[in-house]
């Protein structure tokens, strides 16, 4: 079993609307900075998980087993060499921005296991409040594996107004 981690902290959280940035990555990137790195990772350089097709979510690439594996060793990777990590979700289908599907970024802070299953926190930009955007308790990706062929990593209520299942598509390695 994997070490518990929290990198979190009220001080690293950058608000939506901070500073005047209303882009989500751009707050990702305000945040990373608060840890001392200066890459942030790229478009060009991400694992990406899912895609948008024909209005709905699908795997990307031939092997998702692998993709989240991947992903999720190089989430644990920064989290153990205490460097926070960007990825991007989606949120809506057909908004068609980013690359297509990500609707939205985020940052992951921390990971523990709940019993069942692993679970990563995240700072939420798109909120100007501090207790909404850092919170353990409710900013929390679930990596589900039950069905080992059928990976997913996931927030099923995020903290959107309307409760929007967030699923990570994108993961943007920064070292």
């Amino acid at each position: 079993m994997k070490d518990n981690i929290n990198l979190g902290s009220k001080s690293k959280f950058v608000p939506y609307g901070s500073n005047g940035i209303k882009n989500c990555l751009e707050l990702c990137k305000t945040i990373l900075k608060k840890y001392g790195l200066s890459t942030f990772g790229s478009s060009s350089n991400c694992i990406r998980l899912l895609q948008e097709k024909n209005g709905k979510l699908t795997y990307y690439g031939d092997n998702p087993k692998e993709n989240y594996k991947k992903a999720i060793d190089c989430i644990d990777k920064h989290l153990e060499q205490k460097r926070p990590i960007i990825v991007g979700v989606n949120h809506t289908i057909g908004r068609n921005i980013n690359e297509g599907t990500t609707d939205h970024f985020v940052v992951i802070y921390g990971r523990e296991h709940n019993g069942k299953h692993y679970v990563y926190y995240y700072y939420e930009v798109g909120k100007s409040d501090v207790i909404a955007g850092y919170n353990d308790k409710e900013n929390r990706f679930i990596y589900d594996i039950s069905n080992p062929d059928k990976p997913q990593f996931y927030d099923d209520k995020s903290s959107r107004g309307d409760k929007a299942r967030f699923d990570v598509t994108q993961v943007r390695p920064n070292n």
